[in-house]
């Protein structure tokens, strides 16, 4: 009898148990929706880069920088597998109730830890193949490549994300193996994963900090060089775009030969290491996970008649969302941690690179401009309206109850004020990313202060307008057959029809904003656009969404 892999085993039923797109359980229009827009978008914008690195390569080839294509090519693809592959590691790795199941059987930790790697690598290679095979195919044909290229492209296409993800695993599971030591396993869990995220974040940046300190001379230097010198600036993104990219660049060559065995061969060490080390800290920082602490605290009289105090029933029922989402390690990662990410992901490259601080001055400029003030409050509105429809709060409130929908329906609450209730959680939220935007532009683009109380003041009207499309969304399409709190949010199409409604205002939006409006004009005609907007928007929540809510059912 054969023995099969229990790794890959493991790792195919993973798999085949999972939700894909996230839409098994939807309805037949929902599937046709999103094959639909997966068939249309992703060949627009895979068509669109490779006409770019067409362009480029007509520069790059007569300065001899050619190779810069395909490095940058990989080495920012890794990047992003890093950024995004911390929030999977934390979500498959720790918060999936799989894992449960998983510790009582015969399966040892590496075997556990490879299958869930696996997983994870494999559905990043959608993500990956959207950007790197235009890149690759069409720097092959532009420069006439011959069969062997493409044999090495293909390996180093499949081994891309083993890197950054071994990377972002080994962080997560060193923080989730000395955090894990408290009773209050979810505070524990939420503090972890946020640990992991911005301490990933941080070092990438201070990678790109020391690794691209170059002067413009130096750079000068290397472009007069040619021979695709330039690629030693990707070092400084991740080490192995560098071997990657000169396999691709030489591969008639025995130099190519030689980067792509030490291409390959860094990228099995470094996952062979991680199965090693997960042999060692992954099971003591997994198990207990799903275990929580509690204390006994005796209440007094007075102590119950304070807290028993009658209130506004829209204000408790938002609180009540507010604390569900930031109790639940999987809500508080994918709904409520991506608010206080932006900042992050916008503005601190900025401020870890030396030389970009003329940049910050520019900016801080044109910020204060008289004649631009009107094109700051536009972008203001399409940032806000962008922020908001990437927050899934709610266009997976309703996903969220699953099987305990029910229990609404015996709420003594009106389904008008709990649906008030789910969007009150999602604009909170919002406005705090909004604010927290606000805030960095004040104090370190030098925006006025009145600007910015101008911008607070008008640009949640976006945010709550993606509130209200996001939980009508969810209320027509919901997605309440799962059994974890993962599926619920991670693996729910809703977020994407939520972005694609979007599109509408951010269009409009930028339709002013080519007009060149001072800031009068702008401000009225987008808080006149929003405003309407909004205002059909919640007339459907709380007619055509109320008779949606009474006729859901599990």
């Amino acid at each position: 009898m054969k023995v099969k892999n229990k790794t890959f085993l493991l790792a195919r039923t993973l798999i085949k148990n999972g939700e894909g797109l996230g839409i098994k359980g939807s309805s037949t229009f929902a599937k046709v929706s999103v094959i639909l827009v997966f068939a249309i978008m992703i060949p627009m914008f895979m068509a669109g880069i490779a006409y770019l690195v067409t362009s480029l390569l007509g520069v790059l080839v007569q300065i001899g920088q050619e190779g810069i294509i395909l490095s940058w090519g990989i080495a920012i693809n890794s990047a992003i597998v890093f950024l995004f592959g911390i929030f999977y590691v934390v979500s498959t790795f720790y918060f999936s109730s799989d894992v449960e199941f998983l510790l009582p059987m015969p399966l040892k930790p590496r075997q556990i830890l490879g299958a869930k790697f696996l997983v994870v690598t494999i559905y990043e290679y959608f993500t990956t193949a959207i950007s790197f095979l235009p890149v690759w195919i069409t720097y092959g044909i532009y420069m006439g490549c011959g069969l062997l290229y493409y044999i090495y492209g293909l390996v180093v296409f499949l081994l891309m994300p083993i890197t950054p993800l071994a990377a972002a695993s080994l962080i997560i599971m060193v923080i989730m193996r000395f955090t894990n030591l408290s009773k209050h396993k979810d505070a524990v869990k939420v503090l972890g994963g946020m640990v992991g995220v911005f301490f990933g974040v941080g070092l990438n940046l201070v990678i790109q900090n020391v690794m691209g300190s170059m002067s413009q001379e130096q750079i000068m230097e290397l472009v007069q060089k040619g021979n695709n010198s330039l690629m030693i600036l990707t070092s400084g993104v991740f080490p192995t775009a560098r071997w990657g990219a000169e396999a691709l660049i030489n591969y008639s060559q025995l130099s190519g030969l030689f980067s792509f065995l030490l291409y390959a061969g860094f990228s099995l060490l470094i996952y062979f290491a991680l199965l090693w080390l997960g042999q060692l800290i992954y099971l003591p920082g997994v198990v207990g996970l799903s275990e929580t602490g509690s204390r006994r605290t005796k209440v007094n009289k007075q102590a119950l008649e304070k807290t028993t105090v009658k209130g506004s029933v829209v204000r408790t029922y938002t609180l009540v969302e507010l604390r569900l989402l930031f109790r639940t390690p999987i809500y508080f990662i994918n709904c409520v941690s991506i608010n206080f990410l932006w900042p992050v992901f916008l503005v601190f490259p900025l401020l870890f690179q030396s030389q970009q601080l003329n940049q910050i001055q520019q900016i801080s400029e044109m910020l204060n401009r008289p004649e631009s003030q009107g094109m700051v409050l536009a972008g203001s509105f399409a940032l806000a309206l962008f922020m908001g429809a990437t927050n899934g709060t709610t266009s997976t409130s309703i996903s969220r109850e699953g099987q305990e929908l029910f229990v609404k329906k015996y709420l003594p609450i009106s389904y008008r004020q709990q649906l008030t209730a789910k969007v009150l959680s999602g604009f909170v939220l919002g406005l705090v990313s909004i604010l927290i935007m606000v805030l960095f532009a004040v104090f370190i683009f030098k925006l006025s202060f009145w600007m910015g109380l101008l911008i607070l003041a008008a640009a949640w009207l976006p945010v709550l307008l993606t509130c209200l499309t996001g939980l009508l969304i969810d209320l027509h399409n919901p997605k309440l057959d799962w059994d974890s709190e993962q599926k619920a949010v991670k693996q729910n199409v809703n977020l994407l029809y939520n972005m694609l409604a979007a599109v509408i205002p951010g269009v409009l939006t930028f339709v002013v904003l080519a007009f060149s409006p001072n800031l009068l004009v702008t401000f009225i005609a987008l808080t006149a656009l929003y405003g309407l907007l909004c205002y059909i928007m919640a007339r459907l929540l709380y007619t055509k969404g109320v008779k949606r809510f009474i006729q859901l059912e599990i």
